[in-house]
C-alpha cells in the first residue's frame, strides 16, 4: 500500500512540474522555450499587418495602419490614409466595433482601408495571444491581424 501512495505522490509531483512549465493564461510560448507575455489589449499600439488577403508594409509610425483601444470603450486609429475613431464593446471574446467614423481624404486605389474598414464591421469576436490581436468574424475565421509595437 505504502508503494502504491508513493508511486502515486511521484506521478502527481512530475505532473505538476511538467503544468508549470506550459505558458499559464496571459503567456505564450516562444519556440517553446520561453513565455512571451501576452500584451494588453487596451492602451497599446496595434499596428495593422494583415487585413483578409493584403499584406500591410510598415513604414513610419505616423503613417503605418494602426488601432489603439482605450479602457474606455473608444477605439482610434489610422488605416493608412484617414484617421478613424469609434466605439468597441468586449464581452469574454466577443468585440464588437460601433460608431465608426473617418476623415475624408482622397486615398490611393491600393490602400487597404476599404478591407479594414470591412473588417471592423464584421468583427464579432478577437484572439489575443502574445502580442497577436486577431479579428474574427461570426464563425471564427480571422479578418485582420494586428502586432503590439508598443506596451503600456
Amino acid at each position: 500500500m505504502k508503494g502504491i501512495q508513493l508511486t502515486f505522490a511521484l506521478v502527481l509531483v512530475t505532473l505538476l512540474a511538467l503544468t508549470g512549465c506550459a505558458g499559464g493564461p496571459g503567456t505564450t510560448t516562444a519556440g517553446g522555450d520561453r513565455p512571451v507575455p501576452t500584451a494588453p489589449l487596451t492602451n497599446t499600439y496595434w499596428q495593422l499587418a494583415q487585413v483578409g488577403e493584403h499584406t500591410v508594409e510598415t513604414g513610419v509610425r505616423d503613417t503605418e495602419p494602426h488601432m489603439i483601444l482605450l479602457d474606455d470603450g473608444r477605439v482610434h486609429g489610422f488605416s493608412g490614409c484617414n484617421r478613424f475613431v469609434g466605439q468597441y464593446t468586449l464581452q469574454a471574446a466577443y468585440l464588437l466595433f460601433d460608431s465608426m467614423a473617418s476623415t475624408k481624404m482622397a486615398c490611393l486605389d491600393d490602400n487597404i482601408e476599404a478591407p479594414l474598414y470591412e473588417a471592423f464591421s464584421a468583427t464579432a469576436g478577437v484572439n489575443l495571444r502574445g502580442k497577436v490581436l486577431k479579428l474574427l468574424d461570426e464563425q471564427g475565421r480571422e479578418l485582420a491581424r494586428f502586432e503590439a509595437v508598443a506596451l503600456p
